[in-house]
């Protein structure tokens, strides 16, 4: 026979070739898919398994000697107390004289260290510094400045401008009653006002967040662009307006997020109170947080804990959700 032979490939089903393709990416995906499953298992038994659980725990009467459905009474029995009450207004307080502190500190800081103080990177450093101060550590110095003895730091510096010395944080006094006692209006209660402990507290808290606050919002300022800044100036407008007609403005998203992200901060925070007051004196630095670990390891009431974290987690996403309600009306990019 004469010619050559030639040689044909076999041919292929499409649909077998089809097949073979889905199941070498499959496998391909096969690393990929285990460690989003890794992921999903952590997240699914510690935290939404968490949640289910802790929501369950709420509707029983929990004790380590048992359990037994109650069917809600813990929720009208918790708003009903007095030292529920005694705990919001402490948190409310201690949110209301952290957050627009932290702010109102914070932007006027991150200008100066964006245009005065750009250059010099150690402001940078010794601004943050606080935030990266173990909690624990920063509220033992604190409690040595604030001792109750003449010779703390705080009571020297009071008697400088000789003023008498103070306990601080073991004053239960509310700071309301103490500036309106020598006009002779005497106030008691949740209308005396947050306690001198207290401030101590919301002091200690505005600093250590004051560093992580004007970090973000120096990254907020990078991203304006400087020719608006150039327009200004040309325009004839000095520091001031600049910083209130500029900045503020272009950096309001980041502000929101601020807002929230300090309210959530603040309002689940437990190791400075515990450490600095330990909810003392008298209940006058007993946040939310730290009245739900009591009724946990103290008062071994694990259903009434588990509702108070239920509340305090109501409220969290309620406060967050305002927030984000008023500022509803602004555009951001």
């Amino acid at each position: 026979m004469s010619g050559s032979m030639t040689l044909q490939e076999p041919r292929t089903d499409p649909r077998t070739r089809g097949r073979a393709a889905q199941a070498r990416a499959l496998r391909a995906r096969r690393p990929g898919w285990s460690f989003v499953l890794a992921g999903a298992i952590v997240i699914g038994v510690f935290h939404v398994g968490a949640i289910i659980f802790d929501v369950v725990m709420s509707f029983t009467d929990w004790s380590l000697a048992g359990a037994t459905f109650n069917y809600g009474q813990n929720y009208a029995d918790l708003i009903a107390s007095a030292e529920f009450v005694n705990a919001l207004a402490v948190t409310l307080f201690y949110v209301l004289g952290t957050v627009p502190v932290t702010l109102a500190l914070a932007m006027p800081i991150a200008y100066l260290m964006h245009t005065t103080l750009a250059r010099y990177s150690i402001y940078r450093i010794l601004v943050f510094t606080p935030y990266v101060v173990p909690t624990v550590a920063g509220a033992l110095i604190f409690q040595t400045v604030f001792g109750p003895t003449p010779g703390s730091l705080a009571n020297a510096l009071l008697g400088i401008f000789g003023a008498e010395p103070r306990t601080w944080l073991l004053d239960g006094n509310g700071l309301f009653a103490i500036l309106l006692d020598p006009l002779g209006v005497q106030l008691s209660g949740l209308w005396a006002g947050p306690s001198v402990a207290l401030m101590v507290v919301t002091v200690v808290q505005v600093w250590n967040l004051l560093g992580f606050t004007v970090v973000v919002l120096l990254g907020a300022l990078s991203n304006v662009d400087p020719s608006m800044f150039e327009a200004a100036r040309i325009d004839g407008a000095g520091g001031v307006r600049l910083f209130r007609n500029i900045a503020m403005p272009l950096v309001k998203p980041t502000l929101l997020f601020l807002s929230v992200a300090l309210t959530v901060f603040t309002m689940r925070e437990f190791n400075l109170p515990y450490v600095l007051a330990g909810g003392g004196p008298f209940g006058s630095t007993e946040t939310l947080s730290l009245m739900m670990v009591r009724q946990f390891w103290e008062d071994n009431q694990l259903g009434m804990g588990a509702t108070t974290a239920i509340v305090l987690a109501l409220l969290i996403v309620g406060l967050s959700w305002v927030q984000f309600k008023v500022s509803k009306g602004e555009q951001y990019d």
